[in-house]
């Protein structure tokens, strides 16, 4: 049951803050908590030794869904008309399915495959991200999407992901696997996308992105790939995580449309209203998608799944992981602070003829640097204040990620905390985390001792069971019961409304 907790309660909090940053670079923060909390309280001592590894998996994983429009398909449920918000609770359970199943099965990979297979994915990952941030530094990926828009998609970030890998198998024959599933996973976006769109015309949200298409393509691609694996305990963790997510969004939203119908006691208290229902919505989505996908992880510990091998202890795959779970992260969300300050006019004059914004800038190019340095000094064991062990590494992570990403996102929001519904989310991201952090602190340490007995992760066991399959079939019943209670509260559309019929 901690596992569960602590795993949901950390995906909460990290999907809260994924909403002041948005996309794909917000969804990396849920990602790595959810990684981290996932490995300490999950009992398996070979978890806690790829903690910084599955980390960075989760955060990579849970990235593919921020390409996904959704603003305009949560107004389709705040109309008044059934087969508006009908089909708006459909499109969420889709968006949060996809996002859920494509972050479950990343995680699987890294809780199956051998440490030479994790090592193999570093240079071709790190060429297509170099790829896209040159892309994007030239302005090259600006100038396509405008030229060649298709419907607001992020269709040269997968032309470049396919091309890139392409050429990194051509020229390292070790990283062929690694550039087989990226390969994959970009051709199937194209496949979906230009299947459901581009000849089918189906547009989920016009005129916004359909980058959803891509999506479903991305994950059936990713689907395949599993099953021509024979990962069975990977593609447990996907149906897992697409059944949370997609009833975590349509859930989180209802109690948003609640919230925005002034339903019941929301209407009756005024304590009760504009309390900021959106952020409710995204930290409930947070919870119960968390509490799903470490339910499937629950499973994998109760049934003894297979330990992966640590067959290859010179690979760059920890280096890599930590580099982008310290440094990554943090550069590709924290920038935007000093934007809005920016923009809300929030830093004044220059000091030393240099404005405040290139001083944010030197800072933290100097504490990257340190960070680096500090890398070093660990790897080559002459930085003593880290912990030996790999579970108190495990712990000093997670409550310094938990924390620095609070405090950050703290700032960015102090200048709008005299809102009551500002106030309202922030205090619930401090108590939340406190939880967390009480549970982290007294999770104890994993016993490190062999099995009896355990399934590998191709074992036939792990798609089995009929209580979740009848979840599943319950889905239907799910999606019109949302829409019929939330119509039954309002007679007129709510606030931000959409028409889609």
């Amino acid at each position: 049951m901690s596992l569960v907790i602590l795993a949901a309660l950390s995906m909460s909090v990290g999907w809260g803050l994924r909403g002041d940053y948005g996309h794909e670079a917000g969804a990396m923060m849920p990602g790595a908590l959810f990684g981290l909390a996932l490995c300490l309280a999950a009992g398996r001592a070979d978890w806690v030794r790829r903690s910084v590894t599955i980390a960075a998996l989760c955060a990579v994983g849970w990235a593919f869904g921020g390409q996904m429009s959704y603003g305009i398909v949560i107004g389709y449920t705040a109309s008044a008309a059934f087969a508006d918000v009908l089909y708006g609770y459909a499109s969420l359970f889709l968006i949060g399915g996809l996002w859920g199943a494509v972050g479950a099965g990343i995680l699987g990979l890294g809780l199956t495959l051998r440490r030479s297979e994790l090592d193999a994915f570093v240079g071709p990952l790190i060429g297509v991200y170099a790829g896209w941030k040159l892309l994007d530094f030239t302005g090259a990926t600006a100038w396509l999407e405008t030229r060649w828009s298709l419907y607001d998609t992020d269709w040269v970030a997968a032309s470049s992901a396919l091309l890139i890998a392409l050429g990194y198998a051509a020229i390292v024959p070790r990283g062929r696997e690694a550039c087989r599933l990226i390969g994959a996973l970009a051709a199937g976006w194209w496949l979906g996308f230009g299947l459901l769109t581009l000849l089918g015309g189906l547009r989920m949200t016009p005129p916004r992105s359909d980058n959803w298409a891509g999506c479903v393509g991305l994950c059936a691609a990713l689907l395949v790939y599993l099953w021509r694996r024979q990962q069975r305990a990977a593609l447990s963790l996907v149906w897992y995580g697409a059944l949370a997510g997609g009833a975590g969004f349509a859930v989180g939203d209802f109690v948003q449309m609640l919230g925005r119908a002034q339903w019941g006691p929301v209407g009756r208290f005024t304590a009760l209203q504009g309390l900021g229902y959106w952020k409710w919505m995204e930290q409930l989505f947070g919870l119960l998608m968390g509490a799903g996908v470490a339910l499937g992880a629950a499973r994998l510990t109760k049934l003894n799944l297979t330990p992966p091998e640590e067959d290859d202890d010179k690979g760059w795959s920890r280096n890599a992981a930590a580099l982008a779970v310290l440094l990554m992260i943090p550069w590709e969300n924290f920038p935007r602070n000093v934007s809005r300050w920016v923009a809300d006019g929030h830093l004044g004059e220059a000091l030393l003829g240099i404005s405040p914004a290139r001083w944010f800038l030197f800072v933290s190019l100097l504490a990257t640097a340190l960070v680096i340095v500090a890398l070093r000094r660990y790897r080559a064991g002459t930085l003593p204040f880290i912990p030996a062990d790999p579970f108190q590494r495990a712990q000093w992570l997670f409550l310094l990620l938990l924390w620095f990403f609070l405090a950050v996102d703290f700032t960015q929001a102090f200048p709008a905390m005299k809102e009551r519904s500002v106030l309202f989310v922030h205090v619930s991201f401090w108590l939340t985390a406190l939880v967390c952090t009480w549970m982290a602190v007294t999770s104890p340490a994993p016993v490190d001792e062999p099995f009896h007995e355990s399934h590998n992760a191709e074992a036939g066991v792990w798609l089995r069971g009929r209580i979740f399959w009848l979840a599943w079939a319950l889905v239907p019943a799910l999606i019109f019961a949302l829409a019929w209670l939330t119509l039954s509260t309002h007679n007129a559309p709510l606030p931000g409304s959409q028409s889609r019929f």
